[in-house]
């Protein structure tokens, strides 16, 4: 028998993770049942907790498995925004499923403390209820595929470990930050299932994808010192690694410039022109790369068209034809490296999970082609060296720096 688990906290407006926040009711529905809501905390639940680690050993249909690993460690738990990204390419709206209580605390009470423990437990089981009527349109799924399970674990994973800011946050941000400090740290949420598969993250008014150089200043050490490795060029080699072209060690804009005939700046703006806006038939004459990659493109398109889908490389997700309106080829292509860099980063994200297990060195933030790390001296400075071992592992080349906040880092890359 298998169960919809949807948690519902004390604050809908704070991070799962939050010091003041944790869960009120947890909405169970049978597989061949009625629903019925687990009290935790509410006022009209009575004075016990009730257990739910009976359903350990469960299989499980959860909204956002994500945010049920920060309750308790499931192990069977298959994502139901993933199967609904996963036939449709796009991510499910909960804003669509409207509930008028819902609607009336959350605009008149946005600033109350523990809102949810206000609204009446009935109207939290009518919410979920119709949450699992919408979700439940796509076709069912019994077990959790390899994608789903290792995006959640990764992601959660840097999402535990929030990130430290300094005393002036609020300054550097504005008041609204404020409500979402929780023991001198923000929390970090990544939402897997966009359009491209490219993980945004953002929450408590902060876009910690699109930081200003200013505003990453907010963003200090826990422990000794911010350290953040860079990929050099990192998708130009992994459409090297696409189309079997090898680059060494160097510097991949530096190579370009080398067969373009031009400076390494002008490289870069060439290489960016070829990608987005079409490859230049003199360019893919004289340049290798560049002509295995257009054959590529076109193989990519060719292969959609005619089979109506396409799969990732490593985790083989689909891209759907029937999903998409406004494809081309080359927005085809861009959407497959991305889905080859994200699949790539998390396979990385859980060998550097792994290697940190037993250490205070950790993973606090992610953005595609970077990964910041609060490193502690007590680790030794080899730690930094075998995490630099970890994101070369496949030959892309990274370089490093290190600071007392992430606004202001010092290159390192010659020392490790």
């Amino acid at each position: 028998m298998s169960y919809i688990i949807i948690p519902i906290f004390s604050d809908p407006f704070l991070h799962p993770l939050h010091k003041d926040n944790g869960l009120s009711l947890l909405y169970i529905k049978g597989s061949d049942g009625d629903s019925q809501m687990i009290c935790q905390f509410h006022p009209d639940c009575v004075d016990v907790l009730e257990d739910f680690k009976w359903l350990e050993d469960k299989l499980i249909f959860t909204p956002d498995a994500k945010v049920l690993q920060h309750i308790h460690p499931f192990t069977n738990v298959i994502d139901m925004n993933w199967q609904w990204w996963d036939e449709t390419n796009q991510p499910f709206d909960v804003g669509k499923v409207r509930n008028n209580a819902y609607d009336f605390f959350h605009n008149k009470y946005y600033n109350a403390r523990r809102l949810n423990e206000i609204i009446p437990i009935l109207k939290h089981k009518e919410w979920c209820d119709d949450l699992v009527k919408t979700m439940m349109k796509v076709s069912d799924c019994i077990y959790a595929p390899e994608y789903s399970r290792t995006a959640t674990e990764a992601f959660g994973y840097i999402e535990s470990n929030g990130v430290k800011v300094s005393d002036d946050v609020c300054d550097i941000f504005d008041m609204r930050v404020q409500k979402h400090i929780s023991n001198g740290r923000l929390y970090t949420k990544y939402n897997l299932w966009t359009s491209t598969g490219r993980p945004s993250n953002s929450f408590g008014n902060v876009n910690f994808a699109a930081m200003k150089p200013e505003q990453r200043k907010a963003i200090i050490p826990e422990y000794d010192m911010l350290v953040e490795y860079d990929y050099d060029a990192y998708h130009l080699r992994l459409i090297g690694d696409l189309i079997g072209y090898k680059f060494d060690k160097e510097s991949v804009h530096q190579h370009l410039a080398d067969k373009y005939g031009c400076s390494y700046d002008e490289a870069k703006q060439k290489s960016f022109r070829q990608l987005y806006g079409g490859i230049e038939k003199e360019i893919r004459k004289n340049i290798t790369f560049f002509s295995l990659t257009y054959d590529k493109i076109n193989t990519f398109w060719g292969y959609f068209n005619d089979n109506n889908y396409i799969k990732t490389d490593i985790y083989k997700r689909k891209l759907i034809s029937k999903n998409y309106t406004d494809m081309n080829k080359n927005k085809l292509f861009n959407y497959l490296i991305q889905a080859y860099e994200t699949e790539s980063n998390i396979k990385t994200i859980i060998e550097l999970k792994d290697y940190l297990l037993e250490k205070k060195t950790k993973l606090v933030l992610y953005g595609y082609d970077s990964f910041l790390f609060d490193f502690s001296k007590e680790d030794g400075v080899n730690t930094l060296t075998e995490i630099k071992n970890i994101l070369e592992r496949n030959g892309h080349m990274v370089k490093s720096q290190a600071g007392s906040n992430y606004g202001e880092m010092n290159d390192i890359s010659g020392r490790l």
